[in-house]
């Protein structure tokens, strides 16, 4: 064959290959919230598509080219075996945005694989496997029917081809150029849609031409979350007076905690222990991933100041002041503390940090923290005062020991992120995480217990929480886990806190107010630490133990953006500043705009540090 016909049918099978991108991107598009209804919306969705995945299909075919200069076997397999992997890439990639809602990148591939967002078991990896094995295998066939002088290559369809995917580039980057000059966000909510979409923008001249909107993009700017490194925190040295009689701290914190199951009946011995003390019913955490929670949790600021605290290792003042009044620090977590990169921000000051937990399944880890943190505790300095963050995985794995009992039935016996679909009956799904919720209970009751044996849990203040929610596909929109929007299923967790001097009688809150992990730092802080400067000047959270404050909405945030959150609904903000305004289902609002007043108070306070 010669150098002229293998190029033929190199073109003949990226064009195939495009083909079929194109149809695995539709799936992209049946997770909008809701299908545009303007007429550009729908061509941008179209044009976009047809020519992003045809540039995709043809940047694969670029790798596999010098491939034509070797012999034909070699050849073909090395073309079906590029082409396979970027359209099993492709694939994979619109399961994981059909759950999450973003798309595979370093950083996700990075959390992926230390468990950060799902530990995906043994039977989906062989999945996963089979399927690219079977598209090897579809490639194959395909490249060598097309060697073999495949009736299509009579077809003169490449240049016509080439044409209509100029012209499907041209529309989509001269629609966006004008929807980013308008702030259109038909146009410009939809972009993140497509992986590696990154449609052309000309504000600059847009404005010479007099054709942008000024105002409109003022307005998106304003939305734009700060990611800048240089910081003002805290705003004034701290003001402080002498603590006589420090008592000792417990954060007892598990991974993808659901609210709904804090009970007397899945967590019979922590839901007893916070009967002495205060339930709030509408707590809500900083984010809903990971590192986002927990900063939230210690810093009691927004997670949108993530990036700045990592870039200048900032420890967080409360940390600060526990070292300043000697706390001896028990950090036991079941997770390293590597990604996120705890140790670095919250943790950044902690001498011999122990960095995560042995054992090779997440209620292994929940064992061995437990183990560790009784040895550390039973031969700690009992002169110092102790803070201990206990920090479990287990619920994050739907995981718990083999032989575990109470098990909650019909349970799921392998969980296989692949099969989960819209369709897909949640119940047996819940009832192994219910399971692996029962299982921390059981394992968090050792450390409880021994605080009450030794009499310290009178002299202890103990907060029980999580660090986001975990969603079961709750609202019929195929969300499964988190870090993907800002629902009660996502954000809302569990939380209690009891100790010295708290009681049910002792608080003024409503326990059904809205609050937030930002409000721990300054009620420990001002109640506990001996700190007296005004809460604003390190915090944006309140005194849980002080007077109540109205209090309308907080704010949530995810790795690239973050929302406002009210009882009723859910404004939701991207890292360029598009917004999308939904109930709390998660579906579009139609009828009114967001509180603008609202949206004005938590500029203030994602701002408020930055100098």
């Amino acid at each position: 064959m010669s150098l002229k016909q293998r190029l033929h049918v190199h073109g003949w099978f990226i064009l195939v290959n495009a083909l079929l991108a194109i149809g695995i991107a539709s799936r992209y598009f049946a997770f909008l919230p809701e299908f545009p209804s303007e007429p550009l919306g729908i061509i941008f969705i179209l044009v976009g598509t047809f020519g992003q995945m045809t540039l995709i299909a043809a940047l694969v075919g670029l790798i596999s080219l010098p491939s034509i200069f070797l012999p034909k076997n070699l050849r073909n397999s090395i073309q079906c075996l590029i082409a396979s992997i970027g359209i099993a890439t492709l694939f994979i990639d619109t399961i994981v945005f059909a759950q999450y809602r973003f798309h595979i990148n370093a950083v996700v591939l990075d959390l992926v694989m230390s468990g950060q967002i799902v530990s995906f078991p043994l039977v989906t990896w062989v999945m996963v496997l089979g399927g690219v094995a079977a598209l090897i295998a579809g490639q194959w066939l395909l490249i060598r029917w097309l060697e073999n002088d495949a009736p299509v290559r009579k077809l003169k369809l490449g240049r016509k081809f080439a044409f209509v995917t100029f012209l499907a580039l041209l529309a989509t980057n001269g629609i966006h150029i004008w929807a980013a000059a308008h702030a259109y966000q038909p146009v410009t909510m939809v972009k993140r849609y497509l992986p590696l979409f990154y449609p052309a923008t000309s504000n600059s001249m847009m404005k010479k031409r007099g054709w942008i909107d000024e105002e409109a993009i003022a307005r998106q700017k304003a939305l734009t979350m700060n990611r800048k490194s240089d910081l003002n925190y805290p705003l004034a040295p701290l003001q402080k007076e002498a603590v006589q009689k420090p008592l000792n701290i417990m954060f007892l914190v598990v991974d993808s905690w659901r609210y709904d199951t804090f009970n007397a009946d899945n967590t019979p011995k922590m839901w007893e222990y916070a009967q002495s003390g205060v339930v709030l019913n509408n707590h809500m955490a900083t984010g809903n991933s990971t590192r986002t929670g927990i900063f939230g949790l210690f810093y009691g600021l927004p997670g949108t100041y993530w990036h700045g605290f990592l870039a200048n290792q900032q420890s967080p003042v409360f940390i600060d002041r526990l070292q300043e009044l000697d706390y001896e620090l028990g950090i036991f977590t079941a997770a390293q503390l590597k990604k996120p990169e705890f140790n670095q921000t919250v943790f950044t000051n902690v001498e011999n940090l122990r960095n995560g937990s042995k054992g090779n399944r997440p209620s292994a880890l929940d064992a061995d923290l437990t183990k560790d943190w009784l040895e550390w505790y039973g031969t700690r300095d009992q002169s110092k005062p102790a803070f201990s963050f206990l920090f479990y995985d287990a619920p994050h794995g739907y995981d718990f020991p083999k032989g575990f009992e109470p098990r909650y039935e019909p349970m799921l016996q392998v969980v296989n992120y692949l099969k989960l679909n819209n369709e897909t009956d949640p119940t047996p799904f819940f009832n192994r995480y219910k399971t692996s919720v029962r299982y921390v209970d059981s394992v968090a009751t050792q450390v409880l217990d021994t605080l009450k044996e030794s009499g310290d849990l009178d002299s202890t203040v103990v907060i029980i929480t999580g660090d986001h929610g975990q969603e079961m596909n709750d609202n019929k929109l195929n969300f499964w886990g988190h870090n993907s929007n800002f629902t009660d299923a996502q954000v809302k967790v569990p939380f209690a806190i009891f100790g010295p001097g708290i009681s049910p009688d002792s608080i003024s809150w409503d326990v059904d107010s809205l609050t937030s992990h930002e409000d721990v730092v300054p009620t420990l802080m001002k109640n506990y630490l001996g700190v007296t400067s005004d809460i604003k000047d390190y915090s944006v959270g309140e005194d849980l133990l002080g007077e109540p404050v109205d209090r309308n909405w907080v704010i949530s945030s995810s790795y690239s953006g973050y929302a406002v959150i009210t009882d009723d609904n859910i404004l939701e903000v991207g890292a360029g500043g598009q917004y999308q305004f939904m109930d709390k289902t998660n579906r579009q609002v139609k009828d009114q705009q967001p509180n603008f007043v609202h949206l004005q108070e938590a500029l203030e306070q994602i701002s408020r540090f930055n100098k």
